[in-house]
């Protein structure tokens, strides 16, 4: 009796642990596969001084479905807020201003550049520092939640 449990106590660990990372795989191919027409380039994020509690970030939100996508929420536990802002020239003058839900068209790309559609990122809670990663959600109309890591730099 003594063999038997020894011996089964020695395989449920490796079988749980198994058990444990097959489970895991098997959600994360179900969020790949949801997400799969959804990819992002060149992504980042503006380093900014300690005591400067916003900044932008940047990066070619790619759609390769033939159908458009809409971008219905962006938030990350580092940020209060994060709003998608576009640099328009209004009345002669340029101003920010907030963009709401952009649609990335079928097989198209949402650029998020320097002066143009970018995310505006209000109240960081704490210094972004620079060569680290932030990690920022994305939510879809039609891809659900797509979570990136943008590198955080000077430019």
């Amino acid at each position: 009796m003594f063999i038997f449990k020894n011996l089964l106590s020695k395989l449920i660990t490796p079988l749980f642990a198994l058990f444990i990372v097959m489970s895991s795989q098997a959600s994360f191919a179900e969020t790949t596969q949801a997400n799969e027409h959804i990819s992002f380039n060149a992504p980042w994020v503006r380093a900014m001084p300690p005591m400067v509690m916003h900044t932008a970030g940047y990066a070619e939100i790619h759609n390769a479905s033939p159908v458009a996508d809409k971008l219905i929420n962006v938030w990350s536990s580092a940020i209060t807020t994060i709003e998608i802002h576009q640099t328009k020239q209004v009345d002669g003058i340029f101003k920010m201003l907030e963009a709401e839900n952009p649609t990335i068209p079928p097989n198209g790309k949402l650029v998020l550049q320097p002066g143009g559609y970018h995310l505006m990122m209000m109240g960081i809670k704490s210094p972004l520092i620079e060569n680290e990663t932030l990690v920022i959600n994305f939510e879809f109309e039609r891809a659900g939640v797509v979570q990136m890591n943008f590198p955080i730099r000077k430019k």
